[in-house]
């Protein structure tokens, strides 16, 4: 298996070594855009949709192999719903009444309040790294 997964790395590597010389040394068409930029994009969408798909099944067959890990799994996933959820009861959706016509059409209710969620959930999220670090050196001390 790990002997298939690494030619399987090559493999990719090999193809987006071939896209780059292409993207870099194809030449420009009459517009001053590289010949093979679509497929370069393509390619990135493609790696990214692979890196996506085993981003998520993995986890979930580790899961599935090793019920026991899976609950501190599913507890981190849970601490992390009920912080976006906090975020979310701290947000407003008050309509800021922005005059600039290039923005108006940011200044909605729901736009606001998910911005606001995202913003306090970085807040949370950050405060919580900070102390876990804090806590971590400060009971290195006393151990």
């Amino acid at each position: 298996m790990n002997k298939i997964l690494r030619i399987v790395l090559i493999v990719l590597l090999a193809i987006s070594a071939l896209f780059t010389i292409l993207f870099y040394a194809g030449g420009e068409d009459i517009s001053g855009q590289p010949v093979y930029t679509n497929i370069f994009l393509l390619w990135a969408v493609i790696l990214t949709g692979i890196t996506v798909g085993v981003t998520i099944i993995f986890p979930v067959i580790q899961m599935i192999t090793n019920p026991k890990n899976a609950k501190k799994s599913l507890l981190g996933i849970v601490a992390l719903v009920v912080v976006i959820a906090i975020a979310y009861g701290l947000s407003s959706s008050e309509v800021l009444g922005i005059i600039n016509p290039d923005l108006v059409q940011y200044d909605v209710p729901s736009t606001l309040k998910y911005a606001g969620t995202m913003i306090n959930t970085i807040y949370v999220l950050g405060i919580i790294a900070i102390v876990s670090m804090i806590y971590t050196e400060v009971s290195k001390v006393f151990k």
